[in-house]
Order: C-alpha cells, then sequence, then structure tokens
C-alpha cells in the first residue's frame, strides 16, 4: 500500500484527496496544509504550499511514496524540481514547464511560434506605450497581468478609462508585483475548460467543463476565482472536442517538448468556442478551481496509477470516465470577490446528501468556521445536467450560515444555451475543401473554374458583397472578372454584356449583383444569362428545375442554409418551419428544400395579416425579408431555430437582419447572427456552384468530342 502527500489546501485538492481516498492502492494521504474538510479524508500537516524545504524535509522523512501538487505557488516556486533532484517521485510540472501558466507572455509566444490559435496581441513593460496602443484600438479589450495573480490578473477593459486604471494599477503601482501586461484582443463566444493529463507527448483527456466567474445569477456583477461548474457541455461538438485535442492541447504538449521544458501533470486550456473557431484564452499547468471539483468525481480509473505513471514518466492508460452530468455550486462569504468577513459558524452538513469540497473552512472549538471567501462547494451527479443542477440547489440550501450565499443558476449556460450557427466558420470549412481540388482540376482540365461578376452603380453594401464574392474566388484558386458598371448604365448594354460572357467558353459561372437600378429589369436581365452559367440559381430554368426535382443548380441562400442545418446536426424531418418571404431568390426556393427534408412548410408574407400567430407554430422560422426587425422576440416560439437570412442596416446605420437578434436570442435555442451567419455561406454556396457549373460544362464538351 502506498502513501501520498497532497500539497494545497482549497476545494480542488479536497477533490483530489477525495479521489485519492477511493483507490485501492493507497492507505495513507497527508495534505498540506489541508483545510477542515481535508482532513476527515487525509492528516493535514502544517506546511505552507510554497515552503519548498519543508515539503521535501516532511516527505523524506515520512517515506512518501508520491507527491502531488495541486496550487500553481507551488510549482512556480520550484517544488518538483527539488523534489526530482533528491530522486523523490512528484506530479508535476517543472518550474520551467510551468511557464505556460506563471507569464502570459511566455504561452502567447510558445502560441505563436507553433501557429496554435489565439488572440492578438501586444506585451508591455511601460505603462505610457501600453496606454498608446490601447488608445489606438478597439474596445473591449483584455489586460493580463503577465504573472501570477490568483485569478485576478485579468481585466476586460470597456472603454479607455477603465484601461487607463487597470495599466496603472498593474504597471505604476505594481498591485501583484513587478512585472509586464499582456494587452489582448476582446474574443466572444461560450468558454470551456479542458483539462488533461500530460507525459511529454502523451496526452489524456478529462471530461470538459465550464465555470461561472460573475458573482451573481445571470452572470451578473465581477469576476470571481469561480462561483460554480459543471460537466457534459451540449454546444461542444465532436468536432470541436477533437480539434481542441489535437490543434491545441496535444501540440503544446508537443512544443513544450520541443522546447526542452516537457509537461509532467494537469495542462489545463481555458477555450473560447469563437465565430472563427475555438481559440485559446489561457493555459494553466495545474487542475483549475473549481473544474475539478467537477471533474474528478466522475473518473472511475484508480486515480493513484494515473499519477504515479505520469510522475515516473510511463505510459498511461487510458483513463475510464462517467458519461454522467455533474454540477457544483460555490457557497461564499457574503462581500466576495472585495472585502468580507471570517469565523462564522456553518452547520446542517450532515443533511447533505451530496459531495461538499471545503475550499475555506477551519474548525475551532468543534465548530465549522468560514475562513476565506469561497468556503464550500456542493457537488451532485445525475444522468442529466438539469437533474444536478434541480439537486445541488436543493442540497446546497442545507446549509446554514448567516454570511454564506451562493447563485443558483450554475449550469443555464448548457441547458438554456441559444447556440449561434456560426455561418463564417462552416464558410471557410467550405472554401477549403473546394481549393484542394484545384490541382486535380486544374492538372486533368488545363484550367480552374472561371466566375464572372458584374456591378452596377456603387452601392455600399453591393460593392462589400462583390468585393467578398471576387476575393473568395481569388482565394479559391478560381480566375475571376470582375466587371463595374456605371449606375445609367442602359438595360440593353447590360443584356449585351451578358450575351457576350454567355458566349465566352472560357467563363463558366456570371452573376450579376442585385439589386439593379430602377430602370433596368430584373427578371430581363437573369432571364438572360445562360442557366447553365447561372451560379446563383435564379434563372427561370433553375427555378423550375427545382421544383420539378430535376437536376439545376440551387439558389446559393436556401443552399447555405440547408448546409447550416446540416453541420448543427439540425434535422427538418418532421418539423413545422415557416418561410417569411415568397421570393423566387430565396423565399420559395427555401420552402422547397425544407420539404423535401420532410418538414411542414408554410410559405408567409411580411404583410400575413396573422403573421405572429403563423411564427409562433414554428419550429424553424426562417425570415427573408429585407426589412429590419420584421421579426421580433414575440413572434418566436420558445426554443425554434431562427434562420436570419436579411442584411439590412439599421437606423443607427449598423448592420442588422429581419430578426431583432437582441430581444430573441433567449427565446430560441439556435440562431444565426447578422453579419457573419448565413451571408457567408451564400458566398461559399456560390463558389460551390461556380465549380458544379464548370464540372457540367467540362462534361458536356467531352461527350460532345467523343
Amino acid at each position: 500500500m502506498k502513501s501520498v502527500l497532497v500539497i494545497g489546501g482549497g476545494g480542488r485538492c479536497h477533490a483530489i484527496v477525495d479521489a485519492l481516498s477511493r483507490s485501492e492502492k493507497v492507505d495513507k494521504i497527508y495534505c498540506a496544509p489541508g483545510n477542515a474538510g481535508i482532513s476527515s479524508l487525509a492528516q493535514c500537516v502544517s506546511i505552507k504550499d510554497t515552503d519548498v524545504e519543508g515539503l521535501l524535509r516532511f516527505a523524506k522523512e515520512h517515506a512518501v511514496d508520491l507527491t502531488v501538487v495541486g496550487p500553481e505557488a507551488s510549482l512556480a516556486a520550484g517544488v518538483v524540481d527539488a523534489f526530482r533532484k533528491e530522486g523523490l517521485l512528484i506530479f508535476g510540472h517543472t518550474k520551467a514547464a510551468t511557464q505556460i501558466e506563471s507569464s502570459k507572455n511566455f504561452a502567447k509566444e510558445l502560441m505563436s511560434r507553433h501557429g496554435i490559435p489565439t488572440a492578438t496581441y501586444r506585451t508591455f513593460s511601460k505603462y505610457e506605450d501600453a496606454l498608446e496602443y490601447v488608445r489606438s484600438g478597439k474596445f473591449p479589450v483584455v489586460l493580463k497581468y503577465d504573472g501570477l495573480a490568483a485569478g485576478k490578473g485579468v481585466v476586460i477593459a470597456e472603454n479607455f478609462q477603465d484601461a487607463d486604471t487597470t495599466l496603472r494599477d498593474m504597471l505604476l503601482d505594481a498591485s501583484f508585483g513587478e512585472g509586464r501586461v499582456v494587452v489582448e484582443e476582446f474574443l466572444t463566444g461560450p468558454e470551456f475548460s479542458f483539462m488533461c493529463f500530460v507525459n511529454g507527448e502523451e496526452v489524456h483527456p478529462m471530461p470538459l467543463s465550464q465555470d461561472h466567474k460573475r458573482v451573481y445569477d445571470g452572470d451578473c456583477g465581477p469576476n470571481t476565482g469561480g462561483m460554480g461548474a459543471y460537466t457534459s457541455l451540449p454546444f461542444i461538438t465532436k468536432e470541436d472536442f477533437d480539434f481542441a485535442l489535437n490543434q491545441i492541447l496535444k501540440r503544446v504538449a508537443k512544443a513544450m517538448k520541443e522546447e526542452g521544458m516537457p509537461l509532467s501533470g494537469v495542462l489545463y486550456g481555458g477555450l473560447m468556442k469563437t465565430q472563427n473557431g475555438i481559440k485559446v484564452i489561457e493555459f494553466n499547468a495545474r487542475f483549475g478551481d473549481p473544474e475539478t471539483e467537477v471533474v474528478l468525481p466522475l473518473l472511475k480509473s484508480d486515480i493513484y496509477d494515473i499519477f504515479e505513471a505520469v510522475a515516473s514518466q510511463r505510459t498511461c492508460k487510458e483513463p475510464v470516465w462517467s458519461n454522467r452530468a455533474t454540477l457544483g455550486i460555490v457557497l461564499a462569504s457574503k462581500g466576495y470577490p472585495a472585502k468580507y468577513e471570517k469565523g462564522f459558524v456553518i452547520s446542517g452538513l450532515d443533511k447533505v446528501d451530496a459531495r461538499v469540497y471545503h475550499m475555506g473552512t477551519t474548525l475551532k472549538d468543534g465548530q465549522l468556521l468560514t475562513s476565506g471567501g469561497r468556503v464550500l462547494m456542493v457537488v451532485c451527479e445525475a444522468d442529466s445536467l438539469k437533474t444536478a443542477c434541480q439537486k445541488a440547489n436543493i442540497e446546497a440550501d442545507k446549509i446554514q450560515c448567516t454570511n454564506l450565499f451562493h447563485r443558483r443558476d450554475i449550469g443555464h449556460k448548457a441547458f438554456e444555451m441559444t447556440q449561434i450557427l456560426d455561418g463564417k466558420a462552416l464558410s471557410l470549412k467550405v472554401k477549403e475543401k473546394i481549393k484542394a481540388q484545384m490541382p486535380e482540376i486544374e492538372a486533368k482540365y488545363g484550367r480552374t473554374p472561371s466566375l464572372a461578376v458584374i456591378i452596377v452603380g456603387e452601392n455600399p453594401a453591393s460593392c462589400t458583397y462583390v468585393r467578398n464574392k471576387v476575393l473568395a474566388a481569388q482565394y479559391i484558386g478560381f480566375r475571376s472578372i470582375h466587371i463595374a458598371l456605371k449606375e445609367d448604365v442602359s438595360e440593353q448594354a447590360l443584356l449585351e454584356k451578358l450575351e457576350e460572357l454567355n458566349r465566352d467558353d472560357s467563363v463558366d459561372g456570371i452573376l450579376v449583383q442585385l439589386p439593379l437600378p430602377k430602370h433596368i429589369s430584373e427578371e430581363k436581365v437573369i432571364s438572360a444569362i445562360s442557366y447553365q452559367k447561372d451560379v446563383d440559381g435564379f434563372h427561370p430554368m433553375n427555378v423550375a428545375s427545382l421544383w420539378l426535382g430535376k437536376p439545376c443548380t440551387v439558389p446559393c441562400t436556401p443552399k447555405g442554409v440547408m448546409e447550416i442545418l446540416k453541420e448543427y446536426s439540425i434535422d427538418p424531418a418532421g418539423k413545422k418551419a415557416v418561410v417569411v418571404g415568397r421570393s423566387n431568390i430565396v423565399g420559395k426556393p427555401m420552402a422547397k428544400l425544407l420539404l423535401d427534408s420532410n418538414a411542414t412548410v408554410t410559405i408567409a408574407h411580411s404583410r400575413t395579416a396573422n403573421l405572429r400567430e403563423v411564427c409562433l407554430d414554428a419550429d424553424i422560422l426562417v425570415a427573408a425579408v429585407g426589412k429590419p426587425a420584421v421579426i421580433g422576440a414575440d413572434m418566436i416560439k420558445k426554443g425554434a431555430v431562427v434562420i436570419d437570412v436579411g442584411v439590412n442596416r439599421g437606423a443607427d446605420n449598423k448592420l442588422c437582419g429581419d430578426v431583432d437578434y437582441n430581444s430573441s436570442f433567449e427565446r430560441c435555442s439556435a440562431i444565426t447572427p447578422v453579419p457573419g451567419g448565413v451571408g457567408p455561406m451564400t458566398i461559399a454556396m456560390l463558389m460551390q456552384n461556380t465549380l458544379e457549373c464548370f464540372l457540367r460544362r467540362m462534361k458536356l464538351t467531352e461527350s460532345s468530342s467523343r
């Protein structure tokens, strides 16, 4: 049987000790310094977690078989280096490897060198230089102290005044000590924690988790060390998980080994799912807190075997985890994270039917007292996250203390989260797939597809769309022909230009950017494009073929919407779909594609008398009207999927959709943003249609030459 020393004393270390207590190979656990809760499972010893000499001496004197390091301060103090020098087995990273957490700049430079996705940044040691850089950039901006700051060294500055105050605090007043500041781009999207056991390049993932940093319900108030956490994250797909594991965590492990600082403990990735993919917010060199408290209860393997294998730098068997959900609620002292009082009596723990991890408690004269900002964490496990949340709130309420409070909405981000359907990221995936085919196509046919784009006049929105379409074509490797005509060009001149392009065998796709000036008939122009080169899919022949179920070019926007639904595993079959908008360009083709997917479809108009009632019946609501905020929150069924096709200019001249996004966000289960939703996918489908038109023309040419 083995003896283990755990260094640390908060809730994280209580969870580690709890996991070790379930090991069949461990009969003695020491914890330095420990806390009142840990004392029921381990022998607590009054040695500070940064007292390297004291910890080393204790381990030798008590013939400890294995030491496990909890807090970052111990790692940064070099405890692992000292133990290894004496030939003692210890689980944790060296001081050099711990830089991935102890220095934000080190981590940023490492990611930059090895192409690991993260926010753009600059590092400053002088207040004046940092302030000038912030002044010239965008807000909000993220300011990070380049060093350990007990989870309090990151500030999101909403404006210049906030940034100035924070920079003064960090660089002039040295609140966390002498150091530098990393000024970082502000990213948006749901954050999540990805912890792994790492031994060199060997990486073993733990269940994903998410914590709640804000102190009050609804994610309000100042940031804390974490007011609760949960596992089972519905907004992370298998593709997201695989990308994060293979392109971030494993690449970091490999990079650290290549640079002579191999990891040998826990690597914590604080990640964010942005509209441009998953990016790194931060790395920690140890178990997260409060994430550890909800993750380790799911471990079915013997944790001693994992710790011992990593510490010995031997191959570790893949850990086995439960697929149940866990949720934990932190009980904190009133006033936290600002000033708070200590020494309040805690009772009722004997009535709690859940795991309770102690974060800041002490025993005095037989009574359990508060001794920190975060005091206890109640963790419940269940088959569903919602059930775990309900249980945790019930159990937390059983704990009695006049000076404790807790949030009641931990986990709401998961079971009430509105998913953002990110067309921008998906469009890039589509374009990359097409781009990869270009070398083979050019080798076979002697050229790549060509796309002619015509714009009439200088409408700002149209110019932006055309520029993006031309850039997309060039990026993929198509030959693009950009034709700009003046606003007063005659209808006949435009028709003649189209006929010229129709006859040109080197042109495979033709599109005319809409809308056109009033003196030109859009119907005539669309009909004048050869249906075989109509990459927009607007030609009457293509629209008719779509409804008849014959081969044709499918209009880009409806095609893009269907790709988005497919990407996010939203199956229209059996659902009620409402399409608001009756155009041949979007509305009617969209309805047909939904019908083909076995949905029940209603086509409405923005002036439909009972439009609100019609929309409220929709499981999938597609707005394709072209008028700002036609659809409001009161028109959306709770939990509906909302596809906003409209891109308009609002009263403030900012881009907005047909749907009032801000009020509707909380009503639906999924929604496309504007911009960044359907628009990028329309362009991607335009590229796909161009390729399809090219291949059809090449096959016809081959057939006629035989």
